[in-house]
């Protein structure tokens, strides 16, 4: 949700990190980098706003950069030829091609108050830079996509896995070949030292993923928690309702 309210809340949750969804939400980069300076702001730096970008496109890495994000979530990395171009747009020279320009970086992490700041933070690689693996070519690159120099770890797209696998969608499933793939993404992020993530976002899930070795989990969606809430608490409502002697 675009809402800075939500996001308020949500930096307040307890939750060590939010994923701001710029692909399948229709948000525009103003109101990414509000969300991000609300995450940062309301949760006094503890939770870290990631932006999931749209695209591989320079405009969208710099803009998200720009924000002071702790970091970038980029969708269907497949080959490592990608994953280079990528890391070259989100790192300054002499290690990349990023512009300079941070504006509203400063406002973003209550410990870098200056563009200075923000330029020292970038070149020791503490900006994250997650590809998120999500089909079967993916997953035969993943060890060379994340070996690239600059590559922090990787995300599991379960969903478009699923799909590229020619399984039915979902986050999760026990055919060999998806749960195949899983492993085989650990090993690599276990090989590498890099950390691997996905969907948790039930119990049974969550457990799974961390069994399998992934080290980062995305356990809830703003828009379900907000309805599930309404659904508890009506339910609860009825429930007394019903009970009441009148």
């Amino acid at each position: 949700m675009a809402d800075t309210t939500v996001a308020k809340i949500t930096a307040r949750s307890g939750f060590q990190w939010v994923m701001i969804d710029a692909e399948h939400s229709p948000l525009t980069m103003a109101q990414v980098v509000d969300l991000v300076h609300t995450v940062s702001a309301a949760s006094a730096g503890n939770c870290l706003p990631l932006i999931r970008i749209p695209s591989h496109s320079t405009e969208y890495i710099k803009w998200a950069l720009d924000s002071g994000a702790a970091g970038i979530i980029i969708p269907m990395v497949q080959t490592p030829e990608e994953m280079e171009a990528i890391v070259q747009r989100a790192r300054y020279p002499p290690h990349g091609t990023r512009s300079f320009g941070p504006y509203q970086a400063p406002f973003a992490d209550p410990a870098t108050q200056t563009f200075a700041q923000y330029y020292a933070k970038a070149k020791a690689g503490q900006i994250a830079i997650l590809p998120i693996l999500e089909t079967c070519l993916a997953v035969q690159n993943a060890e060379a996509i994340m070996a690239i120099e600059g590559v922090t770890g990787a995300f599991i797209g379960p969903y478009d896995l699923r799909l590229s696998q020619g399984l039915p969608g979902g986050s999760d499933g026990e055919e060999a070949e998806f749960v195949n793939a899983l492993a085989e993404l650990c090993s690599v992020g276990k090989k590498l030292g890099k950390p691997v993530g996905s969907m948790g976002s039930t119990e049974l899930t969550a457990k799974k993923r961390t069994e399998e070795g992934m080290q980062f989990l995305l356990v809830s969606f703003d828009y379900n928690a907000l309805m599930q809430g309404y659904k508890a608490h009506l339910e609860a409502a009825k429930r007394a309702i019903s009970l009441t002697k009148l």
